[in-house]
């Protein structure tokens, strides 16, 4: 669990620098905006991107971690999700995430919600 935490926080990090940079440039080429606005303006950017970046990569590490926990198949995680079987491919024991990224709050949700209702079976 750490070595996945570690993952998302670079992850976050990257993809929020990236965000601050390119923002910078935009602001200063082709609006003409001073360096501090262009640095305010790119600094709410990388914000924005580090929290979507970690959510992504949350949600990747969380549905894989049910998937996993639970020994679903990609059979079972249809059934739960009301998707097709053939979007949850597993290769090597392991769920390949390959639903378009809009698609996986909606996918953690159910699972969570039937993580949630076996342990409540189970007694947990």
């Amino acid at each position: 669990m750490r070595k996945q935490s570690a993952f998302i926080a670079v992850y976050s990090t990257i993809s929020a620098f990236i965000a601050f940079i390119a923002i910078v440039f935009i602001c200063l080429r082709t609006f003409h905006w001073n360096l501090p606005a262009s640095v305010l303006a790119a600094s709410i950017f990388a914000l924005f991107f580090f929290a979507f970046s970690w959510f992504r990569g949350h949600a990747s590490a969380e549905i894989k971690r049910i998937a996993r926990e639970h020994h679903l198949s990609n059979k079972d995680l249809a059934k739960i999700t009301g998707m097709k079987a053939s979007d949850f491919p597993i290769y090597n024991d392991k769920l390949q995430l390959i639903l378009p990224k809009r698609y996986w709050p909606k996918v953690l949700d159910s699972l969570q919600k039937y993580e949630q209702e076996n342990d409540e079976k189970v007694g947990k």
